[in-house]
C-alpha cells in the first residue's frame, strides 16, 4: 500500500511539473506578445502575431491590412528588445539557481561575486573618460564585459585559490570585498563626470536597461545561455548531490572542487555577457529560483527548465512597467525589479513553511 501512494505522489509530481511547464511556456508566448503591442505606440497583439508569422515564415501569410510602418516597429524594435529580457531575465535566473546550489546560502545571487560592480565600473569608465559623444553601446558594453570578468577573476583566485580550496564563506566574503572595491570605484567616476549628462548616463546604466537592444547583439548573450543550460543539465545530479554538503557529496564520489569551480566560471561568464549588455538588474536571481523550488523541490533539472521561464517573464513584465509607468521616459528597470522583488521576498522567507530545499 505504501508503494502504491508513493507511485500515485510520484506520478502526480511529475504531472504537475509537465504542467507548469507547458502553462509558463505559454504564458512566456503571450507576454512576448503582449510586451511588443505596448508602447508609445499601442499596436494590436493580432497584428502583432501576424507581422511576427510573415517575418518568421518569411512569406506574407496574412494580407498586410495594417499601418506598414508596424513591421518597422514589431520586427527592428520592439522584438529585439523583448527577447533580450527574456535572455538576460532567463540567465540571471539560472545563474542564481548555480550560485545558491553552490554556497548553499538562500540569499546568494548572480551579483554575489561582485560581477556586476566590475561591470559597472567598467561601463562607467568608458561613459566618463572617454565622453559620450565619442563612443557607442559597443564601447561600453566591451568596458562593461572587461570589468566583470577583472572582478570574477579576482574573486575566483581569492575566494578559491584556483580552486584549491572549496569554502563558501571565503567566496562570499571575497566576492563582497571586490563589489565594495569596484562600488567604489565607479562612485568616483561618477563624481568626476564633467557634467550632469555623463552622470546621469552612467547612473542609468548601473541600475539596468533594456534599451541598447538590437539584432546584432543578441547572438552572443543567447550563446552564452544556451551552453550554459546545456552544461548546467549535464551536471544536474552532481548539482543534487551537492546540497547534500561536501563531506556526502565526496563519499559520494563527486569531485566537489572541480564541480564547484566548473560551475562558477560558467555563472561568471554567463552574467557578465548579460550585465555588459543589459547592466545590473537586481533581484531576478535572488527571487526567482526560491519561487520555482515552490513547484520543483531541489531538482536542478526542473529548477533550471522552471527558473529560465519565469525569469524570462519577470523581466520582460518588468521592462513594460518601465516603460508604461512614467511615459514617454522609461525608468531603469532595476527599479522596477528591486520594487517588486524585494516585498515578495520578504513574503516568502516569512512564510513559516518555507524551506532553501523546497518542497520534494
Amino acid at each position: 500500500m505504501d508503494i502504491n501512494s508513493q507511485e500515485t505522489r510520484s506520478f502526480s509530481y511529475k504531472r504537475g511539473f509537465s504542467f507548469w511547464t507547458i502553462f509558463l511556456t505559454i504564458v512566456l508566448i503571450a507576454t512576448i506578445i503582449g510586451a511588443i503591442a505596448i508602447g508609445s505606440t499601442y499596436i494590436e497583439p493580432g497584428v502583432v502575431y501576424k507581422v511576427l508569422i510573415n517575418k518568421l515564415l518569411n512569406q506574407n501569410i496574412f494580407d498586410s491590412t495594417w499601418n506598414i510602418m508596424f513591421d518597422n516597429i514589431i520586427w527592428e524594435i520592439r522584438l529585439p528588445r523583448v527577447l533580450l529580457g527574456a535572455i538576460c531575465g532567463a540567465g540571471l535566473a539560472l545563474c542564481g539557481v548555480l550560485m545558491q546550489c553552490v554556497t548553499k546560502n538562500p540569499i546568494a545571487e548572480p551579483y554575489i561575486l561582485g560581477i556586476s560592480s566590475g561591470a559597472s565600473c567598467g561601463a562607467v569608465a568608458i561613459i566618463i573618460l572617454g565622453g559620450m559623444s565619442s563612443i557607442g553601446i559597443t564601447s561600453i558594453t566591451g568596458g562593461a564585459f572587461i570589468g566583470s570578468i577583472i572582478s570574477g577573476v579576482l574573486v575566483f583566485v581569492i575566494g578559491t585559490q584556483m580552486g584549491r580550496i572549496t569554502s563558501t564563506t571565503r567566496l562570499v566574503l571575497s566576492g563582497m570585498a571586490i563589489s565594495t572595491i569596484f562600488s567604489a570605484l565607479t562612485n568616483l567616476l561618477i563624481y568626476s563626470a564633467k557634467n550632469s549628462n555623463q552622470a546621469k548616463n552612467a547612473l542609468f546604466w548601473t541600475i539596468g536597461s533594456l534599451g541598447g537592444a538590437k539584432w546584432d547583439i543578441l547572438l552572443i548573450p543567447f550563446i552564452a545561455l544556451v551552453f550554459v543550460i546545456i552544461v548546467s543539465f549535464i551536471m544536474s545530479k552532481s548539482l543534487d548531490i551537492l546540497l547534500l554538503g561536501d563531506d556526502s557529496a565526496v563519499i559520494l564520489g563527486i569531485n566537489v572542487k572541480l564541480v564547484k569551480s566548473v560551475i562558477l566560471i560558467l555563472a561568471t561568464l554567463l552574467t557578465s555577457t548579460l550585465v555588459a549588455i543589459t547592466g545590473a538588474i537586481g533581484f531576478i536571481g535572488l527571487v526567482v529560483p526560491h519561487v520555482c523550488r515552490t513547484i520543483a523541490g531541489s531538482d536542478h533539472k526542473k529548477l533550471i527548465i522552471l527558473s529560465s521561464l519565469v525569469g524570462s517573464i519577470f523581466l520582460i513584465l518588468s521592462d513594460v512597467v518601465a516603460r508604461w509607468i512614467f511615459p514617454p521616459i522609461e525608468i531603469p528597470i532595476g527599479i522596477i525589479t528591486s520594487l517588486v522583488g524585494g516585498p515578495f521576498f520578504l513574503y516568502l522567507i516569512s512564510n513559516k513553511n518555507y524551506s532553501f530545499g523546497g518542497n520534494d
